[in-house]
């Protein structure tokens, strides 16, 4: 599945920077900040959980049709949370920080609505759906100023589908290029733990809000 997505994306970008609707077709960079937790079903008792902040990056390309458009994008993601944990739960007093770390590469698949669609600045909001390859994940637990790092990807599957949405602005600067800027939603719609995990619940999923920056030719 992860081969054949990346094929399909690589000969659309080159079949439609060949055709006559070129002057349509935008390709750029973008990077930025992830901060995303994990939400257990049932939940997990995790004192002190908060956003894990991690970073986005990677390239997309897209295809205005006056006020709808399309645009792929493949990224590279950290998502996963921070907390405290009891290593003992008999004694208060072992208390741990940490985090997991879950590394993605992300295929967004989104569908753009340009709120202004004509003139050097486009106002759009955009959604669709992301799909998820499970590169690495790693658990980190810190105490008493002792850290280890322990990897934990035979708890996670290896594929995941999420849902994600926002508000985008792009911004031409005459001759050069164009700024792009979005803030994003990521709403995990599939299970990400795998059958023989050592997670003591049901089910998880990815959750999270992003900042991205970028350019665009």
């Amino acid at each position: 599945m992860k081969k054949s997505v990346v094929i399909f994306l690589m000969v659309l970008m080159f079949a439609l920077l060949a055709s006559p609707a070129r002057a349509l077709v935008s390709f750029g960079f973008k990077g930025g900040l992830n901060n995303s937790k994990i939400v257990f079903s049932p939940a997990i008792d995790m004192p002190g959980q908060k956003y894990l902040q991690g970073y986005c990056f990677g390239a997309f390309f897209s295809l205005n049709f006056g006020p709808i458009g399309l645009q792929p994008e493949i990224l590279y993601s950290r998502r996963g949370l921070e907390a405290q944990m009891l290593l003992d739960p008999s004694d208060p007093a072992s208390l741990a920080q940490a985090k997991v770390m879950l590394d993605y590469i992300e295929i967004p698949l989104l569908v753009r609505l340009n709120v202004i669609p004509a003139g050097p600045v486009k106002l759009y909001i955009f959604g669709g759906p992301s799909y998820g390859f499970l590169q690495k994940a790693k658990a980190r637990i810190t105490y008493m100023g002792a850290t280890e790092e322990e990897d934990v990807k035979n708890d996670f599957k290896n594929q995941s589908l999420a849902a994600v949405g926002g508000l985008g602005l792009d911004i031409k600067i005459p001759l050069l290029f164009k700024v792009t800027a979005d803030a994003r939603y990521h709403y995990g719609l599939s299970n990400i733990l795998s059958e023989n995990t050592s997670v003591p619940t049901d089910k998880a999923r990815n959750s999270g809000f992003s900042i991205l920056l970028g350019i665009a030719f």
